[in-house]
């Protein structure tokens, strides 16, 4: 709108410029029709003065001159000033003799004339584009409202949520024909992520039972004497890969159990206490490994779900001596909203783009299921505190901070 409004703001000017120009310059062909008329009956040139603004001049010439109107600068003896005439020049034959007529008529009053058709209609212009643009934003404001409520809504939709997703109602039949499709949508995923969960619970509790069994008779048979060592050690690796694989379906029953809100109950928790508490439960693992534990505790409370604080220690701790070397350090400091958990590390730092996902191992050769950090991750986001990871000098960090 203002590239046009500029476009026709010039050529608006323009063809009001010429209109006028135009009609300047039939008036002037008008009083030349005078002259020659004149001259025809008195066989004289009219004698006049100055009247509307128009100057008439007369030389002798000796030859017929062919008529020109252009526009000459001519000085105004009365304001003392050159100012812009369009001008009629022909030739006029009186008793044998030729004369040249110069016949002029000011531009001025046309000029201001046309600034002022021009600056009134852009102005006017401008002043309906001015309030068109605001009504359209009013108009336009209320007419998308309904789009832009849905467009939230979906913004804040997530699966395994207990909030209820409602779009808006619209008279406006593309908007309501979307808020159909979307509900739909949202339905839809609602019900195939709730298959997907029931399935998940279902198969992992279903899956604990047998390895129960599975462990229990393997431990049986192990102990019978009459075993040879080659069958003794086949029977332990069995023993062994059971043990991991329940470990694995109690991981993956606990990730499902925290996307799915299961862990609702929150109430504030004394975190050096905790700490203390989980301290003295793994010194003996870290005295065996001759690792050796640097602790700064003060006073910090969180207030979140109790049974998942204490995994997302115990998997901490329980990291911090696995991954540490042989007569290693571990550094555990607590404070007013932040915890910060760093042991010494056995090679390279982790792969940040990777580190919480699932499955993710710091060697192919761990015994490792890879769920401890994504368990982390999901605490974390399920509990309000923010994660980082660092490596620097040869040391593993993981930072947490929450709102104290």
């Amino acid at each position: 709108m203002a590239a046009l409004f500029l476009i026709v703001g010039v050529v608006y000017y323009v063809l009001l410029s010429k209109v006028l120009v135009h009609e300047v310059d039939e008036a002037l062909e008008k009083y030349e029709k005078q002259v020659h008329k004149y001259v025809s009956k008195n066989d004289s040139l009219p004698i006049f003065k100055n009247f509307e603004e128009v100057q008439v001049e007369y030389h002798v010439t000796d030859r017929f001159r062919k008529k020109k109107i252009s526009q000459a600068l001519i000085y105004n003896h009365d304001d003392r000033k050159s100012e812009t005439f369009r001008q009629i020049v022909f030739s006029q034959r009186v008793n044998g003799v030729w004369y040249e007529v110069s016949v002029a008529k000011p531009l001025e009053g046309t000029k201001l004339l046309t600034r002022t058709l021009v600056y009134s209609t852009l102005v006017i212009l401008l002043f309906m584009i001015g309030i068109s643009v605001l009504l359209n934003r009013l108009i336009l404001k209320k007419l998308w409202k309904p789009f832009y409520v849905s467009m939230n809504e979906m913004k804040g939709f997530k699966l395994g949520s207990q909030k209820e997703h409602e779009l808006p109602d619209t008279d406006i039949e593309e908007f309501s024909m979307m808020n159909d499709i979307l509900s739909k949508a949202i339905n839809g995923a609602k019900d195939e992520y709730r298959i997907l969960k029931e399935f998940t619970e279902n198969a992992s509790h279903e899956i604990q039972t047998p390895l129960a069994i599975i462990r229990s008779k393997l431990d049986l048979v192990i102990q019978d004497e009459d075993l040879s060592e080659a069958q003794s050690d086949s029977l332990k690796s069995a023993f062994a890969a059971v043990s991991r694989l329940s470990k694995l379906n109690q991981s993956l029953l606990l990730l499902a159990k925290i996307e799915n809100q299961q862990f609702n109950l929150v109430e504030p928790i004394n975190l050096k206490d905790k700490l203390g508490e989980k301290l003295s439960q793994f010194n003996e693992f870290w005295e065996g490994n001759q690792i050796r534990v640097h602790t700064d505790l003060n006073a910090a409370s969180i207030i979140a779900n109790p049974e998942l604080i204490d995994i997302l220690l115990n998997n901490l701790l329980s990291n911090a001596g696995r991954h540490n070397l042989e007569g290693g350090e571990i550094w555990i400091t607590l404070s007013p909203g932040k915890l910060e958990i760093a042991n010494t590390a056995k090679q390279e730092g982790l792969d940040t783009k990777r580190l919480f996902g699932r499955f993710y191992k710091e060697s192919q050769y761990s015994k490792s299921n890879g769920l401890g950090l994504s368990i982390v991750k999901q605490i974390c986001d399920h509990s309000g505190l923010k994660i980082q990871y660092l490596f620097a000098d040869k040391k593993h960090i993981f930072m947490f901070k929450w709102l104290s």
